[in-house]
């Protein structure tokens, strides 16, 4: 009797073994909600991670763009949603950034997300003019006490983190300063180039042309260490402004209670995903640079962000124009 159940179960195992496998996750593609229209800097540096994160994942995640409304209506959809992992958020900088300016956001990204992974910062470049006398970021600092006014920066819109990187400078240098918003970069770079702005905080790849031509002179990078793209410009805390690492950043959260298998294998595909060199080409043109995290550290990062963000707010007393 033994040796004929042996054998039936033996016979069995072979047909259980792809429905095992069909259950298991994911058994169709997640979606990644993107909270900016398509073509800007999180949404492709997203997909080019996620395409990449299909393989190992078995499945290639599908993108969903959802801008508008400063990232709060697509962070609240997935809020909302079923923790299976099949749906999750492109989650960027202005999420820890949001509750700083406002007390009415209908969520609480600390309860109501799940971290699952850093993927990528984007960092920023401090041009001026190229006839400008200013060739450091001490001697930003010292012009800007000599002459008596603030330091004029632009950026591509009030409340980003190209915005608050250049209000953390003037604190960080005891400068004052004067913000001036643009609708968007393009803009910006242009009265940059003309001299009506001392200095501008921008992303790499939307400068890049410029400084190579010679009409920008690259003074810092805002991260820790240099970027490849421009290796001979130094990083604002080399320059004597210890502990400045500014950037803006995506990864990956999705809903409150997420199970710990999405998790593992969502961290795990695009970590691998992050490895791969046409991935790393293909953000180099971006300006982003990989910056895998595991779940627990990528929480434990948004969260110095949030109170970062929120105490440079505080103390620049920065109002959304």
């Amino acid at each position: 009797m033994l040796t004929r159940r042996a054998t039936l179960a033996a016979s069995l195992a072979p047909l259980a073994a792809p429905a095992l496998a069909q259950n298991a996750w994911p058994a169709r593609p997640p979606s990644i909600v993107v909270p900016f229209a398509a073509g800007g800097g999180v949404d492709v540096a997203t997909r080019t991670i996620a395409e990449a994160a299909g393989t190992p994942l078995g499945r290639r995640p599908v993108i969903e763009n959802r801008g508008g409304g400063s990232t709060i209506p697509a962070t609240q959809a997935v809020t909302r949603a079923a923790p299976d992992g099949y749906t999750l958020l492109a989650v960027p900088t202005t999420t820890v950034i949001n509750p700083a300016f406002r007390d009415d956001l209908p969520y609480d990204w600390r309860k109501e997300l799940t971290p699952v992974a850093l993927l990528a910062k984007l960092p920023f470049v401090v041009v001026t003019r190229a006839a400008s006398p200013v060739k450091t970021m001490p001697e930003l600092a010292e012009f800007v006490r000599k002459s008596g006014n603030p330091l004029t920066f632009g950026s591509g819109g009030s409340g980003t983190v190209a915005h608050l990187a250049g209000e953390l400078f003037g604190l960080r240098a005891k400068v004052p300063t004067q913000h001036v918003p643009y609708r968007g970069e393009a803009p910006a770079l242009t009265d940059t180039i003309a001299g009506n702005l001392e200095v501008m905080f921008c992303t790499l790849a939307s400068a890049a042309g410029q400084i190579q031509s010679g009409a920008l002179r690259a003074l810092a990078v805002t991260v820790a260490e240099r970027v490849p793209s421009l290796p001979n410009v130094p990083t604002v805390a080399e320059q004597g402004f210890p502990n400045y690492d500014v950037s803006a950043w995506v990864g990956l959260a999705g809903p409150k209670d997420l199970p710990a298998e999405p998790i593992a294998r969502l961290n795990a595909a695009f970590a691998a995903a992050l490895q791969e060199a046409s991935v790393k080409d293909r953000l180099a043109l971006l300006g982003a640079v990989p910056a895998a995290m595991g779940p627990a550290e990528f929480a434990g990062f948004m969260e110095a962000e949030a109170k970062l963000w929120a105490q440079v707010i505080a103390d620049a007393k920065v109002r959304m124009d």
